[in-house]
């Protein structure tokens, strides 16, 4: 029954306000790229647009083949066999996820610079078109190796869940019928798992298209370090054309992606079991360890160790007030952005439960497509809104230059809202319906029912999404390179900005502060994962 009281009204007024603010940046930006840019946008268009946008294309089919590459058949591995060391790969493949990639390219960059006697050995073996050649390639083996192997576990944990639990009945089933393993794979596992490999290859193209310290770290230039330059350059409307550009290619993504499924649809029974797995033997077990080391040791163990030897190398010399000072930036910044996060999808998932309104249903989903929001695109829509008040609105002359943290939380807020929403949602569909219809029997308003009945029940939801938002707030590059105040670093661009500069040993320290405080946020899921095989 939908509620028309005050209450009622309160709760859609704000989440259409939530709904509204979200679509703000894409708004903004459509509406500033009509504008006039002289010859800027000409210059644009006939000398680095194709570039960028081949590049981009480029980039996103490399990483996404990659992280399946790694992601689809370790998931298999690890779902359905048993061999020594499966339990410790099945939280150690998350441990990627840790590691930023553009503090990951930190500690690669020095290995691409070790390749100068091999380009001589090259050039003087094969000639120089060969020469050119490799030294073009080089960067995009190193750029997709870096993003791939350090996104990969969204695959993994995305395809994990299929092979282990929802798929279990019809694995089973074949294997009973006499398929092997392989076979089980591609005629089972593979098409159950297509909705899976869609979400997390999505995730993937989206990390990829967002990533700006990795490709500026080995010089690619796909869109969005196009977009950074024309922001920088002084020519907003280049920059914002540019951001919409991006748009329109991950619209087109999402519609071919809707085209290529047509009509299929994809059920499983959400009671089956855990898949019953069979032991390899020692030969086989082992060939499958390594399948798993590999994404895990190119990911995770090897930049992390670098980057250990080099903090400990540094430590007599390193600027730790300085470090301290970023720390406290980040920090700052991921606890109040996790406050707005989590507040705004409290009220946008409960109100939708307390109401079953479809105007609050469709303000969620709007909600959720922030995510999907290129960061640039954020950027720049948020750093053009920024500037405006800062010119029109009296008293506020200073927002642009010394005050725009303010722009930074709405950025990470419209970016990151679909991380808390998703958590809360899938613990209000724990609840059974009984409790609230109970409450409201009792004479509860809808708020109050809200506080006190689903507040307190949902509460490890709403800590499981506060520690994601945490995360990915306290990690974020791109946003806080274009919108941070002047003079105002932190971890994530103190880190960018050392690489950038060539000082690696004095990256590592906060580069590896970054990575520890990522694992720690990792601790829930892997305590979930433990506790759902049992």
């Amino acid at each position: 029954m939908r509620e028309k009281g005050m209450d009622g009204w309160l709760i859609r007024g704000l989440a259409w306000s939530l709904a509204l603010l979200v679509l703000l940046p894409v708004m903004v930006v459509a509406w500033r790229s009509t504008g006039e840019v002289g010859q800027a946008w000409g210059d644009v268009v006939e000398n680095r647009l194709w570039g960028h946008v081949r590049q981009t294309l480029l980039l996103l089919v490399s990483v996404v083949s990659l992280a399946l590459v790694l992601g689809v058949p370790t998931a298999w591995v690890v779902s359905v066999y048993d061999f020594p060391g499966r339990r410790s790969m099945r939280w150690m493949l998350m441990l990627p996820m840790a590691m930023p990639g553009f503090v990951a390219a930190g500690a690669y960059v020095d290995v691409l610079e070790g390749l100068i006697p091999f380009y001589v050995w090259i050039r003087t073996n094969w000639g120089i078109d060969a020469f050119l050649k490799m030294q073009e390639l080089a960067p995009w083996v190193f750029a997709v190796g870096v993003l791939g192997t350090t996104l990969f576990p969204y695959v993994f944990l995305s395809c994990l869940a299929v092979f282990s639990r929802q798929a279990a009945g019809a694995l089973e089933a074949a294997r009973l019928l006499g398929a092997g393993g392989l076979r089980a794979f591609f005629t089972v596992g593979a098409p159950m798992a297509r909705p899976a490999l869609v979400a997390g290859g999505s995730l993937v193209a989206m990390e990829a298209m967002n990533d700006y310290g990795v490709v500026s770290a080995f010089g690619l230039t796909p869109l969005t370090p196009g977009i950074f330059r024309a922001w920088g350059e002084g020519e907003p409307v280049v920059a914002m054309r540019l951001a919409m550009v991006l748009l329109v290619m991950l619209g087109l993504g999402l519609v071919f992606e809707r085209w290529q499924r047509g009509r299929r649809r994809f059920a499983t029974d959400a009671t089956e079991g855990i898949l019953g797995r069979r032991k390899l033997p020692w030969w086989l077990g082992l060939g499958a360890l390594g399948l798993c080391l590999v994404p895990f040791a190119l990911g995770f163990l090897l930049p992390g160790w670098r980057l250990a030897g080099w903090a400990w190398a540094s430590r007599d010399s390193a600027e730790w007030a300085a470090h301290a000072r970023a720390a406290w930036h980040s920090f700052s910044l991921a606890g109040g952005a996790v406050l707005l996060v989590m507040a705004s999808a409290f009220l946008l998932v409960a109100g939708q439960r307390a109401l079953g309104s479809r105007s609050v249903t469709v303000a969620q989903k709007i909600g959720l497509a922030g995510y999907g929001f290129p960061s640039a695109l954020v950027a720049v829509g948020v750093g053009a809104v920024v500037v405006w008040v800062s010119r029109n609105v009296p008293g506020a002359g200073g927002l642009a230059l010394s005050a725009s943290v303010s722009g930074l939380m709405i950025a990470y807020w419209v970016r990151f809202l679909a991380v808390g929403i998703q958590p809360v949602v899938a613990g209000f569909e724990k609840l059974p319906g009984s409790l609230r219809e109970a409450a409201r029997v009792l004479g509860e308003r809808p708020l109050g029912a809200l506080w006190r009945v689903d507040l307190p029940l949902v509460w490890p939801a709403l800590v499981a999404g506060a520690t994601l938002c945490f995360i990915d707030v306290f990690k974020e590059l791109t946003l806080t390179l274009v919108l941070r105040p002047f003079d105002f670093e932190t971890l994530a661009t103190r880190t960018y900005r050392l690489t950038d500069e060539g000082r690696l040993a004095e990256a590592a320290l906060p580069g590896l502060g970054l990575v520890l405080l990522s694992l720690a946020g990792l601790i829930p899921l892997t305590r979930w994962m433990r506790l759902s095989e049992k």
